[in-house]
């Protein structure tokens, strides 16, 4: 509200300022170390950094005033970069389907996470270490992990993460069965009862 009405000259704010927020006498933003968003393991981190930077680009110079937008960045050559400040949308869109065609990613494949936790970090690599190799022996080399996430413990419970890649055409129905039937026979051994496995198709 102080900025609104001028009573503030300069917002800092997270990724929430891009949410919604329509003030016109905004005529600079900055953008902070946009490598973080880079960084991310995750397969849609430059499509995902690209909305971003673009919505948050659209905070300057709203209805007649032109804006500016200073992007800090280690990494000024990077295509996404360039595309950004061109607003070139239909080359990151060519560049990322080429590359999630060359390393099977959505939408050439669908993705199923398969999340592990337990309260002790070495029952869970035990268990993760156990699930990724049924889960071989099953899907072959279209398993990646198990590793941490990101986020690797939440309150008591460590985390471990493994990623299955189903093709297209594949039958869905006979992925689902083989993995209830690889949790069913895992949660059986005394040492996992107490773990947790859940599975996460299609993940956003």
């Amino acid at each position: 509200e102080d900025f609104q009405s001028g009573k503030t000259d300069v917002l800092i704010g997270t990724q929430m300022v891009t949410k919604g927020l329509d003030f016109e006498r905004v005529s600079v933003v900055g953008i902070l170390n946009a490598d973080a968003m880079l960084n991310i393991p995750d397969f849609r981190s430059f499509e995902r950094a690209f909305q971003l930077m673009a919505q948050v680009a659209g905070r300057a110079g709203r209805r007649s005033r032109q804006g500016r937008v200073i992007l800090q960045t280690k990494s000024p050559d990077l295509p996404l970069i360039r595309q950004v400040t061109e607003h070139d949308y239909f080359g990151l869109y060519v560049g990322q389907m080429e590359e999630r065609q060359m390393f099977v990613y959505p939408p050439f494949c669908r993705l199923i996470y398969v999340y592990m936790k337990h309260k002790r970090a070495d029952v869970l690599d035990h268990l993760a270490a156990e699930m990724g190799s049924r889960l071989r022996q099953v899907f072959g080399s279209r398993i990646l992990g198990p590793d941490a996430p990101p986020v690797a413990r939440i309150q008591l419970l460590y985390i471990r993460k493994i990623v299955v890649k189903v093709e297209p055409g594949a039958s869905l129905s006979k992925v689902r069965e083989q993995l209830l039937y690889l949790r069913q026979n895992l949660m059986a051994h005394p040492d996992y009862r107490s773990a947790q496995i859940y599975y996460d198709v299609d993940p956003m």
